[in-house]
Parts: structure tokens; C-alpha cells; sequence
């Protein structure tokens, strides 16, 4: 069954990439709208992957997603997050995404395109770099997602937040958006069946960067880290 899933979303990934080609044309012309024609392209992958997986998808605060740039902050299951987090999303987000992703043909071409920033998390010099890298494009106009316990869980538990995750925000004054997701595992990762799972998630309210202090930036990851398990529990119920 996974490996009809995964034959599938190669052939369709294959089709829908001949977009591509104007990807690449706009963006010697100009970047911000490849990136904006991309980011549609990739809503729409997701939309059918939604669609063809009988995926039960309940979102919670869309009323809390901004509608300028921002860091989006969550916990990690499984690689159907991304699709979870996307769904909902209307402007330009990007990734920052394990380096190993970088090697996967056409995948690494649409997550490059809309703004994401590849990280070697076993190299400090590279992920600061790459944190940097981050706050750039959210000076351009884009959002960005991190994933701060650095590994999937695999499971409904979460992670420890890696300290310094919320630099990017810090960077650039935005505000960070906490974000719940639960059931992704499931989907594809966990047990046999594909289809017909639910996935819930929670988009918190934004917390404010701009004019923290020192202490204050100190102690937000572990509040961020207390949001989204409060709403993992909540998701739970």
C-alpha cells in the first residue's frame, strides 16, 4: 500500500513540475512572483494529496495565521506536517529543512522555490548560517516554518525545543505563530493504512518579538514549548 502511495506521488510530482519550467522563468525576472506562482503550485500539490489520502483535515485559530511574514513554530511528527501546515496557508512559506532533503530530485527544486533554507543541524556554524539565511527571506516577505525539536516523533508526545530555534524571529521582529499538529504520523509513517485518517491542527496566537528583551527572548522557548503541548493535550481529548 505505501508503496503504491509513494509511486503515485512520484508520477504526479513528475507531471505537476513541468511548472517548473516558469518557475524558473520568473525568477530571472523577477523572484518574488516565482516564488508567489511556486508556493500556488505547491498549495495545489498539497490540496490533492489531501484529497486523494481521504485525509479527515481539521484546522483550529486560522484567524491567528498574520497576514505579514512570520515564524511559524511546530512540533514535529511526521513529513505529512508539512502538507498539514501548508493547507492553510495563503501567502508565500518556506522550510527550514533538513539538508538531506536537498538531494531528492524535483522535492528539493519546489522547496527551494518557495523561500526554504536547507540546515546541517550537526554543524552550528552551517545553522547559524542557515538561521540567518531564514531571517533574510522573511525580510523579503516570507514566512517561515521551523521544526525546533529537530527529529519526527513518530507519536502523539513531543520533543524538546532546541534552544536558539526562535533566532530567526528574533532576527527579523516578527512575530512567532505556535503551531499544534496531531495524527500526521499515521498517514504514512505508522501502521499500514494510508487513508482515511485525521489530522487536526492549531494555529496559537502570535506572539510578539519586536521589543523583547534579552530574558524575555530567554524564556520564550520554553513557553512556545508549553503551547504546543497544551494543545496536544487539547487535540487528545
Amino acid at each position: 500500500m505505501k508503496f503504491l502511495w509513494y509511486s503515485y506521488f512520484g508520477v504526479y510530482l513528475t507531471f505537476k513540475s513541468i511548472s517548473l519550467i516558469k518557475v524558473k522563468y520568473l525568477e530571472k525576472k523577477d523572484p518574488q512572483k516565482a516564488a508567489q506562482y511556486a508556493f500556488k503550485k505547491v498549495r495545489e500539490i498539497t490540496n490533492h494529496i489531501l484529497k486523494i489520502s481521504k485525509t479527515n483535515f481539521q484546522v483550529y485559530g486560522e484567524e491567528n495565521i498574520p497576514d505579514e511574514p512570520c515564524v511559524f513554530v511546530s512540533n514535529h511528527q511526521a513529513i505529512f506536517d508539512v502538507f498539514a501546515i501548508l493547507a492553510p496557508l495563503k501567502n508565500v512559506t518556506g522550510f527550514i529543512a533538513k539538508k538531506e532533503i536537498a538531494k531528492i530530485p524535483l522535492i528539493s527544486t519546489w522547496v527551494r522555490a518557495i523561500g526554504s533554507v536547507f540546515i546541517d543541524r550537526s554543524n552550528i556554524k552551517e545553522g547559524i548560517k542557515a538561521i540567518n539565511q531564514g531571517a533574510e527571506n522573511i525580510k523579503k516577505g516570507y514566512s517561515m516554518v521551523i521544526f525546533p525539536e529537530g527529529t519526527r516523533s513518530l507519536s502523539s508526545t513531543m520533543g524538546t525545543m532546541k534552544k536558539g530555534s526562535l533566532k530567526m524571529a528574533f532576527k527579523s521582529d516578527v512575530a512567532i505563530v505556535p503551531v499544534t499538529v496531531d495524527g500526521t504520523y499515521r498517514v504514512l509513517e505508522v501502521g499500514n493504512k494510508v487513508r482515511g485518517h485525521t489530522i487536526k491542527i492549531i494555529f496559537h496566537k502570535p506572539i510578539q518579538t519586536a521589543g523583547m528583551t534579552k530574558e524575555e527572548q530567554k524564556n520564550l522557548t520554553g513557553i512556545v514549548q508549553g503551547i504546543v503541548e497544551d494543545g496536544l493535550k487539547k487535540l487528545g481529548n
